[in-house]
């Protein structure tokens, strides 16, 4: 979702990774466990996952390649919706100072 402010910056929701993987999780009918398993990490860490705006990429890869999906292409995805509406995102729009 996104939408256009006064001074043309890009206000956006997060993309809720954790949640979607958690969704993908159940759609393969996969279980915590199995998942905990193939990622290398205890049970409770999965659940810090699922509860997360962001996520490192060597970990997105990993989970991409174990649900085999292409979990980066929701950025990329959300990227171009940016780039197609004329709009600079807000980190771009700050002067910087040397």
């Amino acid at each position: 979702m996104t939408k256009k402010n006064k001074d043309q910056s890009l206000e956006t929701e997060p993309i809720f990774i954790g949640k979607i993987i958690q969704d993908e999780l159940r759609r393969q009918e996969r279980s915590v466990t199995w998942f905990s398993r193939k990622i290398h990490c205890d049970r409770r860490n999965v659940y810090d996952i699922f509860r997360r705006t962001s996520i490192d990429t060597d970990l997105l890869l990993l989970i991409s390649w174990v649900l085999n999906v292409d979990l980066f292409s929701l950025y990329s995805n959300h990227l171009q919706s940016i780039d197609n509406q004329q709009i600079t995102p807000p980190y771009l729009a700050v002067n910087y100072v040397a």
